[in-house]
């Protein structure tokens, strides 16, 4: 039996120095045989940084994909190119926004992709809410509203695309497969102070696109097992979309970044 943690919304640049080295030994000290990470680490100029730090400290394998603040005051592309300079130099980094399918333990696997907001739940048109992405993510700044929704919708895209080639390789080889993302694929996990984020919130919370496609993959597979895990919304929840899916939402406070749950697998 191996046992793996699970951190999401660590969001270390919040930290003090004293703070971030109390958080590094907490994961030194953690007996896990692998770590899970699902996003916002840190920002773009420090994810790398922070990255290598876990890497130096834990000496195991983490698997990770990177949140929207991962990508703040820089490009997604950019981003994901460092990132997986440093993956090359580290092999017990694994990026699995673009990787294929690792093995957790014998008849379980692992797989995931970031995900992005795709205001395609709840009602972008209508919504209020204007997040800080639009500002400070090159991809997204500069547009209006409209023009915006049709980059969000491609981020949902890619992610669903990723999704539908890579699940299948996953459950056709392991029993139980672990997808891990950033941005809660189903409104159902879109949680946020125990309840469901509403129609203006919902849309950029929510990559719909990835849960579509998650919902597809595993009608082909009715005798597999998934295990989604999320953050991004910094709200706990669980749901079940089907018999074979469950979607943990994992919770986070900014500046006490915390293990969310030890699986034991």
């Amino acid at each position: 039996m191996a046992k793996i943690a699970w951190f999401t919304d660590i969001h270390l640049n919040f930290l003090l120095s004293q703070q971030y080295a109390i958080f590094l030994r907490l994961v030194e000290t953690t007996d896990a045989e692998a770590i899970i990470l699902t996003g916002d680490v840190g920002e773009a100029h420090s994810v790398a940084s922070y990255l290598r730090d876990l890497d130096r400290v834990w000496q195991k394998p983490l698997y990770f994909v990177l949140g929207n603040h991962d990508y703040y005051f820089g490009s997604i592309r950019q981003v994901r190119a460092a990132v997986e300079i440093l993956c090359r130099q580290k092999p017990e980094l694994i990026f699995l926004t673009l990787s294929e399918v690792f093995e957790l333990a014998p008849g379980i696997g692992i797989c995931g992709h970031d995900g992005w907001g795709d205001g395609r739940a709840g009602n972008y048109e209508r919504s209020r809410v204007e997040m800080r992405d639009y500002q400070v993510v090159e991809e997204l700044a500069g547009h209006t509203k409209v023009a915006r929704w049709d980059v969000l919708k491609k981020l949902g895209d890619e992610a669903a695309e990723h999704v539908r080639r890579v699940l299948p390789m996953a459950l056709a080889k392991y029993d139980r497969v672990f997808f891990a993302t950033h941005v809660p694929p189903l409104r159902e996990a879109c949680w946020h102070e125990g309840r469901i984020s509403d129609d203006h919130w919902s849309p950029h919370f929510t990559c719909l696109a990835m849960g579509q496609a998650l919902l597809e993959v595993m009608r082909d597979f009715p005798a597999k097992q998934l295990t989604v895990l999320c953050g991004h919304t910094h709200g706990a929840g669980e749901c079940r979309p089907a018999p074979n899916i469950e979607i943990l939402t994992g919770g986070a406070i900014y500046g006490v970044p915390e293990l969310v749950r030890t699986f034991e697998v």
